[in-house]
């Protein structure tokens, strides 16, 4: 490809078109989809349908699909150089907004408390928005400064005219498929990185990610999945903070629905709660902002050969504007958890995408 990088995002994005752009973890290129119809297309019921899947947080809701009309690469070294804001004063919101900000935040996470010890619900996932505006947003400089510094996450900017833009960096595997093998991970607890250290893991941590876990692999026998294996949970390093978690692999018979299995796993306990359903109520109930995408699923489907996919918890992400951003992060909240905690820990989380982000926003 001859065109460089800065030039490839100016041209998608005024085609109009749907489009995607994605780097798998490690990866050294980027894929490069274009979808010739601007129509929201939504992925069909008989699972052999191939494309780039882009599910919502509500598993209810039909997941939105780009056909790989144009599918081509970019090599992740001709990408341009990029900086980072300094980790100890990136701030892209008001004082003041932060203020309001934490005490609405405190407040849903001491309701998720009381709730759970009121009720049968072992984990709820809050999560909060920040807004931030601009006149303008470099997204090919953003794009670029994602890849350099999270290697090890999926790395990701869609764009469809029927449902806006939406970009990250998601260190979270929901599944990855081929053929009769499956893998996938159970990611939760957080704490700021530290370089190679011993981590010390609170009660409430390691219950947090029990729960995933346990969950995952009651979904996959249930669905039929055989000679389920689960190795960790270890230290799971992500840019700037560091989780558990386990891997947990297992092998599909014939038969076994694919669907039926996604639809189980997402949203997983990492990103709604446990159990689902009650979770999923209090989340709508008394969350101030629609989700949307943020905690959904996306990636590719059916385009590695029949009976694959490669899907990633859309995480470490933004929503984008002609004037504004949005950025998502939660956490699980369980008997033990504390509310100051709980928001600091969103705070981390915002900083792993504020401080790609700071360099290239304009304003004024």
């Amino acid at each position: 490809m001859s065109i460089d990088f800065e030039s490839l995002v100016t041209t998608l994005e005024g085609g109009g078109h749907p489009f995607v752009l994605y780097r798998y973890p490690a990866e050294s290129h980027i894929h490069v989809i274009i979808d010739s119809s601007k129509q929201l297309r939504v992925l069909s019921g008989d699972g052999t349908e191939s494309g780039f899947v882009f599910a919502a947080f509500d598993s209810s809701l039909p997941a939105v699909i780009l056909h790989p009309d144009v599918h081509t690469t970019f090599p992740v070294s001709q990408l341009p150089d990029t900086s980072l804001a300094d980790e100890d004063n990136v701030s892209l919101s008001h004082k003041t907004d932060e203020l309001v900000a934490k005490d609405s935040y405190v407040s849903l996470v001491s309701a998720a408390i009381r709730e759970i010890e009121d009720s049968d619900i072992k984990k709820i996932v809050t999560s909060r928005t920040m807004r931030v505006d601009y006149d303008s947003i470099d997204m090919a400089a953003v794009y670029a400064s994602m890849c350099s510094t999270y290697p090890d996450a999926f790395v990701y900017y869609f764009s469809h005219p029927s449902i806006g833009r939406w970009a990250g960096a998601s260190p979270e595997l929901l599944l990855l498929r081929r053929g009769e093998d499956i893998h996938t991970m159970s990611l939760a607890g957080t704490q700021p990185y530290e370089g190679e250290k011993m981590y010390r893991w609170k009660e409430k941590e390691v219950e947090e990610q029990d729960i995933v876990t346990r969950y995952i692999r009651d979904v996959l026998s249930s669905c039929g999945v055989k000679d389920i294996k689960i190795k960790g949970p270890d230290n799971h390093r992500a840019a700037g903070v560091v989780h558990l978690c386990s891997h947990i692999s297992g092998t599909m018979k014939e038969g076994v629905d694919m669907r039926d299995i996604i639809k189980k796993l997402s949203p997983t306990p990492a990103l709604c709660g446990y159990p689902k359903d009650l979770s999923m109520m209090f989340i709508k109930k008394n969350e101030s902002h629609d989700r949307m995408f943020y905690g959904g699923y996306l990636g590719e489907l059916n385009m590695a050969g029949n009976a694959t996919a490669e899907l990633y918890v859309n995480i470490r992400c933004m929503q984008l504007s002609d004037n504004h951003l949005t950025m998502y992060a939660g956490g699980g909240i369980t008997a033990q958890s504390s509310p100051s905690d709980e928001w600091e820990e969103t705070c981390h989380k915002m900083k792993t995408i504020s401080r790609v982000v700071a360099p290239y926003i304009y304003k004024g």
